[in-house]
């Protein structure tokens, strides 16, 4: 099986040299054919990433509070109700009305519910207290590449992806460096009605999303530095798939001792000389001449780019980095052949010379 492959390699390098005239030296390499640099997320320091959170003592839409108001002329036990701020940030108090309390903590939430009490003259001087029943939660569904994938209950001011990786106990080994971020349409259709995330001056933090995200989020952990305020924020029903590496494979054949498919390293570059050395090295020590057949994405011709195996042993740029289905070829050449020509014609000599050989 292994003889079979090898021999298809070698009639689709011939094809591909037959009919293409791209062809290049490792120095004047266009840089559209360079092999990109390959980055896993166990690579990327996730630490950079954009944190979306607000201190847990402001409160946002979703949260519930308790509210009690003493006026000094109750007969029993202070009242006290369990309130919800809606989705415009505001609360229904009994006998007093709504009263706007998001991103206000709950002292200063306590005045502003004083001051209207007053203004609209139902106390004179009452003692308002507030405190943070419950913070609001997200449920966050954290899949693919990750060590503990699940879902996790993530409470709302700090919802954010580095969070929700966190929860999941990181990223596994074959983590690739992309992420699809979903969020749920119910979500999404309630955020269209939903008061921004403040804070305690009313202004509309910028490190939240405004207005209502897309669907669908797709990431490139290695490029975190460009990307807006808001992207990596969650919410409830969200989410997120860390995207496992797909296999790669180059191959060598040629003047190898073991021609083949090789499997490049996960999350790591692979060089053309580990490439041969993994293939058993060359058959002969004078072997020099390399061709790397590349294809790009979406093209129907691949590059030829010739390599000197003596130049990347001396650490010259020879040494290129590999790509994902290269095809690499030790060549024969004039010095290769008339080497295996002696080294033939001495076999054979003394086969005949020696009886039973």
């Amino acid at each position: 099986m292994r003889r079979i492959k090898c021999c298809c390699l070698v009639a689709l390098l011939f094809a591909a040299l037959g009919c293409s005239h791209a062809r290049y030296s490792v120095a004047n390499l266009p840089p559209e054919f360079h092999a990109p640099h390959h980055i896993s997320a166990r690579h990327v320091d996730l630490s950079k990433m954009t944190r979306n959170s607000v201190p847990t003592e402001w409160l946002q839409p979703g949260d519930t509070i308790e509210v009690s108001i003493v006026t000094g002329v109750e007969e029993g036990a202070t009242p006290k109700w369990n309130l919800l701020v809606d989705n415009n940030g505001t609360i229904d108090v009994p006998l007093v009305g709504p009263a706007k309390v998001s991103g206000l903590t709950p002292t200063m939430a306590a005045d502003r519910i004083r001051d209207t009490s007053i203004q609209k003259g139902i106390y004179i001087d009452p003692k308002v207290m507030v405190s943070i029943e419950e913070k609001r939660t997200f449920q966050i569904s954290v899949v693919g590449a990750v060590n503990e994938p699940a879902t996790y209950e993530i409470p709302a001011s700090n919802c954010d992806l580095l969070t929700a990786i966190t929860m999941a106990k990181g990223v596994s080994d074959e983590a690739s460096r992309y992420i699809e971020i979903k969020h749920s349409p119910t979500t999404l259709s309630d955020l269209a009605k939903t008061a921004p995330v403040t804070g305690p001056d009313g202004v509309a933090l910028a490190s939240f999303q405004s207005g209502t995200p897309p669907a669908m989020v797709n990431l490139d952990l290695g490029q975190l530095e460009s990307q807006p305020p808001g992207a990596l924020q969650l919410y409830d029903g969200s989410v997120v798939n860390v995207m496992r590496e797909p296999k790669r494979m180059v191959s060598v054949i040629g003047l190898v001792t073991k021609p083949g498919q090789i499997d490049m390293p996960d999350g790591e570059d692979l060089m053309l000389m580990d490439a041969i050395a993994q293939a058993g090295g060359t058959t002969l020590s004078i072997a020099d001449k390399v061709h790397v057949i590349r294809t790009l994405p979406g093209q129907a011709a691949p590059a030829v780019i010739e390599a000197s195996i003596s130049d990347a042993m001396s650490g010259g740029p020879d040494n290129m980095r590999l790509a994902q289905g290269d095809i690499i070829r030790v060549e024969e050449t004039p010095s290769t052949i008339a080497l295996q020509t002696i080294r033939s014609f001495f076999r054979v000599g003394f086969s005949a010379a020696v009886p039973g050989i």
